[in-house]
């Protein structure tokens, strides 16, 4: 599976550049996606996961309604 990023870098710095690609990388979700493939998860696991981020989910929605009317 091949993963591209680019960063133009036209007269900056460096370290301007690799924060840029560092942001880019980041927010399209690279890191995550390569790790999420680089090792077999087990269908149990996968959907333990999945059931967890969705109690999470849930509970973050609850605490900001809760906010909002209290």
């Amino acid at each position: 599976m091949p993963i591209n990023a680019y960063v133009r870098v036209d007269g900056e710095e460096v370290n301007d550049a690799l924060k840029a690609f560092k942001r880019k990388v980041e927010r399209e979700g690279l890191i995550r996606e390569m790790k999420k493939y680089t090792f077999y998860e087990k269908p149990t696991e996968a959907r333990r996961r999945k059931k967890l981020k969705a109690k999470r989910k849930q509970l973050k929605l609850l605490n900001k309604m809760r906010r909002l009317q209290g």
